[in-house]
């Protein structure tokens, strides 16, 4: 497989566990913000801060994987 192709992967991968873990605990919780703008649950804060999570981890795990 493409290398770069297995680096998108991973930081969709990433983004979509911190997506599925926002939407367990704001279930969990019943506390959602008080504009939710997507699927009624998510702010567009949450949207950027995944995103930032998943290019940071992603980052880390090149990096990382660079060193071996």
């Amino acid at each position: 497989m493409n290398p770069k192709l297995k680096i998108v992967l991973y930081g969709v991968g990433v983004f979509a566990v911190y997506i599925i873990l926002v939407v367990i605990l704001r279930l969990i919780s019943g506390k959602y913000p008080e504009n939710p703008e997507i699927f009624g649950i998510f702010a567009t804060n949450d949207i950027w801060l995944g995103l930032i999570v998943a290019i940071v981890l992603t980052f880390s795990h090149v990096q990382r994987r660079k060193l071996k």
